[in-house]
């Protein structure tokens, strides 16, 4: 095995540094307090700027619950900050290669730590706890964070460099003007380890089946880690036609296009730029433990929601059935994961066998081809209408979650007639994992974004997603149903 490969998961490298910078922070707040002769007159002055209550305080008892205590804050206050960087980017991997603002998103993420604590201690009417303490240590951690990373960066850069240890062998597909600058670049600094070992050009005219083949040769017989193509003439087909290639071949990609644009402008997914280029990333395809573990937590998240959301539910089956003949659930076909076809539990919102009407409202359709949305369908109850705007209609999916047939978050399930009326072979990449009853499209726009660009955000989500992603798809969703973004 090449030594460029020996660091597979880089970002365990600095999730190790972060914990030891609040161990460190930590510890070091206990001997500032407790062990120096300026440490009093300090957390005095500090306990004035954040209005500390003094009340029950005792400086001997204090300090032996802190040295006692010592582990388990430590991990409380780790499990509160890692997850706000993780959030914020700062575990993204090779995801960017340009600078950016880490310092400040560790300050970010660190006042919204102590913003949490805080609350916490508001809302337990809690004087124990020292604020100055809390505060001093999270200032000591964005410090000690900071240096440590820039320190694990030199390091791994010294490595790279000098013994050729975690380097990421890249090819260039293609050839531009912004192309280039970003090759000069690469060449000169790189960033996340990324060297440029080999390049593969189109031939004018050529159909990117070709290049394809010689691309697959490439990768194998170069040892390649990541392809990144700057060719500006890539039409969408063709580049997912690259990102299925590359995502066989088990390889990273990069993507220098405006043809996505529906991934920033829409979904507001933070991207390196290049001379105004966007430059997307797409990882590598989600491994079998990663896809087993997402699984699981749907699955103990769906089943404390629907027992959270039980009297809910039976409020929203009175009012269907008080309001309307029919039954309460609407039970349709749709295609899942691989094509495969499952039955998707819903709350009746349209009047009993409105879908023998279809082919009356087709013409009346507003979201273009492969896909049927209606603003005013004549189909929908009044109280249908009401559930739809607020999306609780789609509560009973959690039934769906629970039986294995869909996710908490992946790409939206759709019915046999949109699936027959997919126009593009590629549509289909979209059914390479499990559906979802959230997406990145239904938090970037919903109903507003077409099917094509739909399809374009589910392959986007499919090849980059995490825990991460989905934490932030699933807040952002309860943001959208409180405020019925783009839902009709």
């Amino acid at each position: 095995m090449p030594s460029h490969r020996k660091i597979g998961r880089a970002w365990l490298v600095l999730l190790f540094t972060d914990l030891a910078a609040v161990a460190g922070a930590y510890y070091t707040s206990l001997m500032i307090r407790f062990h120096t002769s300026w440490g009093g007159r300090f957390f005095e002055s500090i306990q004035d700027v954040v209005g500390e209550f003094q009340a029950g305080l005792e400086p001997g008892h204090l300090q032996s619950f802190y040295v006692a205590s010592a582990a388990r804050i430590v991990c409380l206050v780790a499990l509160t900050v890692l997850p706000l960087y993780a959030l914020n980017d700062l575990y993204a991997g090779r995801r960017f290669l340009l600078r950016r603002p880490v310092a400040w998103n560790i300050v970010v993420c660190n006042l919204g730590a102590l913003v949490l604590f805080y609350a916490y201690f508001y809302l337990r009417r809690n004087v124990f706890h020292p604020r100055s303490f809390f505060a001093t240590m999270l200032a000591l951690n964005v410090a000690y964070a900071v240096l440590l990373r820039r320190g694990v960066d030199s390091l791994l850069s010294w490595l790279r460099t000098q013994h050729g240890f975690d380097r990421c062998r890249t090819l260039v597909l293609g050839r531009s003007k912004e192309g280039d600058a970003l090759c000069g670049y690469i060449n000169l600094v790189h960033p996340q380890g990324l060297w440029l070992e080999a390049s593969l050009a189109r031939e004018p005219g050529e159909p990117f089946d070709g290049v394809g083949e010689r691309l697959r040769t490439a990768v194998r017989e170069q040892a390649i880690d990541a392809v990144i193509a700057v060719d500006r003439d890539l039409q969408v087909g063709d580049i997912m036609r690259l990102l299925q290639t590359t995502g066989e071949l088990g390889i990273a990609t990069k993507v220098l296009t405006s043809n996505l644009d529906v991934v920033i402008i829409e979904a507001r997914v933070p991207v390196d730029m290049v001379q105004g280029v966007p430059l997307l990333h797409f990882s590598e395809p989600a491994g079998g433990a990663r896809r087993r573990s997402k699984a699981v937590w749907s699955f103990l998240a769906a089943a404390v929601t629907v027992l959270l959301s039980a009297p809910l539910q039976a409020v929203i089956a009175a009012m269907i059935k008080l309001t309307s003949r029919g039954p309460v659930f609407f039970v349709q076909e749709r295609i899942g994961v691989n094509r495969r076809p499952f039955r998707m539990f819903k709350f009746r919102t349209m009047y009993d066998r409105a879908e023998e009407s279809q082919a009356q409202v087709e013409e009346f359709n507003e979201s273009g081809r492969g896909l049927f949305k209606m603003r005013d369908d004549p189909r929908v109850t009044p109280a249908g209408r009401f559930l739809r705007r607020f999306s609780l209609d789609e509560l009973p999916q959690l039934y769906n979650v629970l039986r294995g047939e869909m996710v908490l978050v992946g790409p939206r399930p759709l019915p046999r007639r949109d699936f027959e009326n997919y126009y593009e072979e590629w549509h289909y990449n979209r059914h390479a994992g499990m559906p979802g009853l959230t997406c990145l499209w239904q938090v970037s726009g919903r109903s507003n974004i077409d099917f094509h660009n739909m399809c374009i955000l589910d392959v986007y989500y499919l090849r980059n997603q995490n825990w991460a992603m989905d934490v932030r798809i699933v807040l952002k969703t309860v943001w959208v149903v409180l405020f019925a973004k783009g839902a009709y």
